[in-house]
């Protein structure tokens, strides 16, 4: 995999699995076996066999030895020690995994990379996450669940996890799980398991006050071998590196805690168990190639930011709710994403704005209000309420309980369903795909289907605005009344091309 520049550091994602055969093949050839191989090659085993019988035959000849068959001798096993003995070698490190290993996943992406020189292929992805909300979220890497490409398309993915490492010899539970969004310019993506939960879930720390020495423990599915747990320290903090879309960040976590193709994804925790990163990259340069002892790690306060900005219902899951919630706080401390000291006990999270006629506004919210559970869920802040919000999937109905003058009052919120709405409005659906806004299912008798609009015809501007996202189309069509006509353009395209602009008058 080719490094990519970033600040004297090169990074090489660790998600996406070298093919074990093919480097042990080329082994073969005069370079040394790599023994994270899946089983090595005949030609290995055969060289191994050949190594064996020279070293016995040298040692006959020049040592003057006889070899003859020794009698077998049981292996000694140590003797079980009590309870006591045993706690007395329990380390803070033991303790740290105890606590924070069912929360930690390792991931299988079966994928479908289209285009290329070979045309579509079936490829696989391998990687870690960690779980952030009893319903099973589960925050990774965007490329571990991508391999990498923009070009992929997510078959499946499975997840499996141990849900007591406080004994060795419990076995690992498998689920599928669903992606419900991705970012790849900040690499970061947002799963939740196909099963009912509740799941234990990690309590996020904060990086703001990370110190140069402390105490870092790294767990995750390195080259396929699952639940595996490496330590460090913090090495540094403030690194750069360049993402997969090219966006370069400033504020990565260094760690020497040893990283392998397949941490990617995984949580890095420090020794109070609290997540402080999500690992992403082991650090290499151009020159010397791959560093050793130089993982780097997205620092947990963005990755908080980010759930509350960028993962919002709006965005991931084309629901409006007709309000505002205050933004996260700035202050440092572990932060409980279920809410763990909600219920009557919870400030929740302020309703800054409520848009007339819209959802809350009819389900009786006003500004100042504070909401302080959703669904079955308490929130605290607003990556809190985004997250319950996640959990809710597949339904527009949220129930939601609220502080108003003290007092907790409940509803149920009826969300609008963006997708829904546009092609109410258009007589279409509007599809994100290779970089346009593509009009799909065209009802012949709808509005678009009316000035000659067809399937797969890009939408670039409505009413005189450039619109690239549905949700631009959804807000600018609330601006425009019913029975108004409003102009739009749009590109033909063949071959994936534009090729003829269209401008027209539509009306709603």
């Amino acid at each position: 995999m080719t490094d990519s520049p970033s600040d004297g550091l090169h990074d090489r994602f660790p998600g996406v699995p070298d093919v074990g055969f093919g480097r042990a093949l080329r082994d073969c050839r005069g370079q040394r076996p790599l023994d994270d191989a899946p089983s090595p090659p005949a030609c290995v085993v055969r060289r191994q066999a050949r190594t064996m019988a020279g070293l016995l035959t040298a040692s006959a000849l020049f040592g003057g030895l006889a070899f003859s068959a020794a009698p077998a001798r049981a292996a000694q096993t140590a003797p079980s020690r009590d309870p006591e003995q045993q706690a007395r070698r329990v380390t803070p490190i033991v303790e740290v995994v105890r606590k924070v290993g069912p929360t930690v996943v390792n991931l299988y992406a079966d994928l479908e990379i289209r285009g290329g020189f070979f045309g579509t292929q079936d490829a696989g992805s391998l990687g870690s996450g960690v779980i952030v909300h009893p319903a099973g979220l589960i925050v990774t890497n965007a490329h571990v669940i991508t391999g990498n490409s923009s070009n992929s398309r997510i078959k499946d993915v499975t997840v499996s996890y141990r849900a007591d490492w406080s004994d060795n010899n419990v076995e690992m539970q498998q689920h599928k799980a669903s992606v419900i969004g991705f970012d790849r310019t900040n690499d970061l993506a947002l799963l939740q398991i196909r099963s009912p939960g509740p799941f234990p879930f990690a309590t996020l720390g904060t990086s703001a006050d990370l110190m140069i020495g402390e105490t870092v423990v790294a767990v995750g599915n390195p080259l396929g071998r699952e639940g595996s747990v490496t330590h460090g320290i913090v090495s540094a903090t403030n690194r750069k590196l360049a993402s997969p879309t090219g966006t370069e960040f400033d504020d990565l976590i260094q760690t020497d805690a040893p990283l392998n193709q397949g941490n990617s994804g995984g949580p890095l925790f420090n020794i109070l168990g609290e997540l402080i990163g999500i690992n992403q990259a082991i650090a290499g340069d151009r020159q010397f190639g791959r560093a050793e002892g130089q993982g780097l790690a997205i620092p947990v306060d963005r990755v908080h930011e980010l759930l509350g900005n960028e993962f919002n219902p709006f965005d991931l899951l084309h629901l409006w709710l007709g309000l505002e919630v205050e933004g996260n706080g700035a202050g440092a401390g572990a932060r409980d994403l279920a809410g763990s000291n909600g219920g009557a006990g919870s400030n929740g999270v302020a309703v800054n704005l409520v848009e007339r006629d819209g959802p809350a506004a009819k389900a009786g919210l006003a500004a100042g209000d504070r909401i302080v559970r959703v669904g079955s869920y308490d929130v605290t802040d607003r990556t809190a309420f985004n997250l319950s919000m996640s959990t809710l999937d597949g339904t527009t109905r949220i129930p939601l309980t609220y502080l108003r003058d003290g007092k907790r009052r409940e509803t149920a919120l009826e969300a609008i369903d963006i997708d829904v709405s546009i092609r109410e409005r258009l007589g279409a659906n509007l599809v994100a795909q290779s970089g346009y806004l593509l009009f799909s299912k065209v009802d012949p008798r709808g509005a678009v289907a009316g000035i000659g609009i067809g399937e797969n015809d890009a939408l670039i501007e409505l009413g005189g605005e450039a619109v690239g996202s549905v949700q631009e189309v959804f807000r600018r069509l609330r601006t425009i009344e019913t029975g108004d006509e409003t102009r739009l353009v749009i590109h033909r395209l063949r071959s994936g091309r534009p090729y003829r602009k269209l401008e027209g008058t539509l009306k709603l």
